[in-house]
């Protein structure tokens, strides 16, 4: 029943009320599951989430990839997406979370392979966290700065040029320069496509959640993770 639960709320993202009507328990009781049940899909991100870092699997992660429009070494498209907070988080950093558009928002990032799969999602960061600072705050950036991972990440216009990081040119005059921005565009819209696939499939991410900061990031893992096993098991993004 505790699953059971817990699902109906990432699939529906409706009040805790609305959950506990249905199963006869108290909205609190409800938020208490819910986090009790984060707490323990989150457990297994380690075995669901897996950066690329066996020759094998970085010679898999690339030979995909370059089957969509010919960019080569790329193991994994990058991008953020912001998840909306409803109710000004009660804390003395509640401006943090206040992104570019005005509202408050965990602003999360993914890093998926060719197959729509998440190898990396980092969910701690406010709304008003840059995209570029996340990944070069983040363990992924460190250990490709550092040489520890091989081929390199593709990302918009939102991140840095770094030699494990490609962007899309800016003002392209050459046919060269344009031919690189037109694969670059039809490589990197796999994370976009990620992004749809998983707030389609866990309404709650798309509506919005009205819990607490360090409670949402434990709801998108957990989502994120949902998600990996969704494509593991065959399921579609439906």
């Amino acid at each position: 029943m505790q699953l059971l639960t817990a699902l109906r709320f990432f699939a529906t993202g409706s009040f805790y009320t609305m959950h506990g009507d249905l199963h006869d328990m108290s909205a609190p009781s409800v938020s208490r599951i819910i986090h009790r049940v984060c707490r323990a899909i989150n457990r297994e991100a380690n075995r669901v989430i897996k950066f690329p870092v066996r020759q094998q699997d970085v010679n898999r992660a690339q030979r995909d990839f370059f089957a969509i429009a010919g960019f080569p070494q790329v193991v994994g498209a990058v991008d953020g997406s912001h998840i909306r907070l409803y109710g000004a988080p009660l804390m003395d950093d509640e401006h943090l979370y206040v992104n570019r558009k005005g509202w408050h928002s965990i602003n999360i990032q993914v890093i998926c392979d060719a197959n729509y799969l998440i190898t990396n999602v980092v969910a701690r960061w406010p709304g008003s966290t840059h995209d570029s600072a996340i990944i070069h705050g983040s363990v992924i950036g460190d250990m490709f700065s550092d040489g520890r991972l091989q081929g390199m990440l593709i990302g918009d216009s939102a991140y840095a040029l770094r030699p494990w990081l490609m962007t899309p040119i800016e003002n392209p005059i050459t046919d060269a320069e344009r031919n690189y921005n037109r694969c670059h565009r039809r490589t990197r819209v796999k994370v976009e496509q990620t992004f749809g696939q998983l707030k389609r499939k866990f309404p709650c991410l798309a509506l919005g959640l009205r819990v607490s900061p360090s409670r949402a990031c434990q709801i998108i893992k957990a989502c994120c993770i949902l998600h990996n096993l969704a494509k593991i098991m065959g399921q579609s993004s439906q």
